[in-house]
């Protein structure tokens, strides 16, 4: 299993712990909101990793008492803010009457450093995505580094 597909894996794994864990502990509960029952694992938009956009997405999402009815766009990079709004469309909740909330998105990239060689790549916080459903959602990825070892010894200086 190569690094990057190792990563993934971890955060899956913490990604859904949080999920099934949230219903059971309250996490994400407020009174306006329905309870959601099932989404999609969000991850990081691999073009706007690599071009190393970050942000904050804000979106409206309406429902018609079981599933997303309608997302709104309010605020945010417009490549992330699509990402958000697809796995917001994933989101089933449990029966309810109609309503709207507001959502936010947090995409940060984690500083990536090199070692002389480039042979080793790494960041000092591990990629994790926290999901706090239906309010907030953080997602956290390593920056995609081109890296070879001259280019790192002047990134370093």
């Amino acid at each position: 299993m190569t690094k990057c597909h190792d990563y993934r894996l971890r955060i899956t794994v913490a990604a859904v712990l949080i999920w099934v864990m949230a219903p059971l502990i309250g996490l994400g509960q407020q009174s306006n909101a329905p309870r959601v029952l099932s989404a999609s694992v969000p991850f990081y938009p691999r073009t706007p990793q690599h071009a190393h956009v970050e942000g904050t997405v804000r979106l409206r999402v309406s429902t018609d008492g079981a599933r997303v009815a309608n997302v709104q766009i309010e605020s945010g990079q417009p490549m992330l803010a699509q990402a958000a709004l697809e796995n917001v469309k994933t989101w089933r909740f449990d029966a309810h009457s109609r309503t709207s909330f507001a959502v936010t998105f947090r995409y940060q990239l984690l500083t990536t450093t090199c070692d002389a060689d480039c042979k080793k790549c790494d960041s000092a916080e591990r990629p994790s995505i926290v999901l706090k459903l239906p309010h907030e959602v953080e997602v956290n990825a390593e920056e995609a580094v081109v890296c070879s070892a001259g280019a790192e010894k002047e990134r370093q200086q």
